[in-house]
């Protein structure tokens, strides 16, 4: 007698309570049904928003000065027993300037929250990606909100090594945009941690950085990122 492995839910579904057991899914060839993780996780209530700056308004916000650890656009830190999974990250140029150097980073601090003050910003409180939100972000979230002071941060741990910090992705441009026949290129910047291999897992107490910096301090932007939040027990 076969041993039941699963049961074809194709066109229909089931609903279970928490801690039931039941069969996994089946499609009609005998297939696992298997969700993404990161869908799963927004399934879940663990992926979290970060946003800076409100079309409502008409706010695009300014970019930091040329870049630096202690002055940042945003970041999330997360705190001791909190581990948070850095999914996507975006930033659109509103309005282009004659700076001659633009950077969009990513940062992950293994060591330390880096939170140190408002400088140009304020909390945020990051927005669940399931509607009903099921539970409230434990990790603290800061945004810059007004002109290019940007967020206080305090130094990175140390660049690399254990309870390091790394920018695990960067990207930058250079060029005069007043310059009469200068070619803007794509205005803005995107990473998604699919398409990156692996993301890094910043195991509380540590920091989830981006950073938009050009070297007047006056470009402006909207920028959103996204996390998956969990418990730390849950992954050690």
């Amino acid at each position: 007698m076969a041993t039941e492995m699963g049961r074809v839910r194709q066109n229909s579904y089931e609903n279970y309570s928490e801690g039931q057991d039941r069969l996994a899914r089946l499609n009609r060839r005998g297939e696992l049904v298997v969700v993404d993780f990161y869908l799963q996780c927004a399934l879940d209530g663990r992926v979290f928003a970060v946003q800076v700056g409100s079309e409502d308004a008409g706010a695009a916000i300014n970019s930091t000065a040329a870049p630096a650890d202690t002055v940042v656009f945003a970041l999330t830190d997360a705190a001791l027993g909190t581990t948070i999974i850095p999914v996507e990250a975006q930033v659109a140029v509103q309005t282009w300037t004659t700076s001659s150097l633009v950077a969009f980073m990513l940062e992950a601090d293994m060591g330390k929250v880096r939170f140190s003050a408002v400088g140009g910003g304020g909390a945020f409180i990051p927005v669940n990606l399931r509607g009903d939100t099921p539970r409230v972000a434990v990790s603290t979230s800061y945004v810059n909100l007004t002109t290019g002071a940007g967020i206080t941060a305090a130094a990175k741990s140390t660049i690399g090594g254990a309870d390091g910090s790394f920018e695990f992705h960067q990207y930058s441009i250079e060029d005069n945009w007043g310059d009469t026949g200068d070619t803007i290129p794509e205005n803005g910047f995107h990473w998604r941690a699919k398409d990156s291999g692996a993301p890094p897992i910043i195991v509380g107490p540590g920091s989830f950085l981006l950073h938009f910096a050009a070297t007047t301090a006056d470009m402006t932007g909207y920028a959103n990122y996204r996390f998956i939040e969990l418990p730390t027990e849950s992954i050690t």
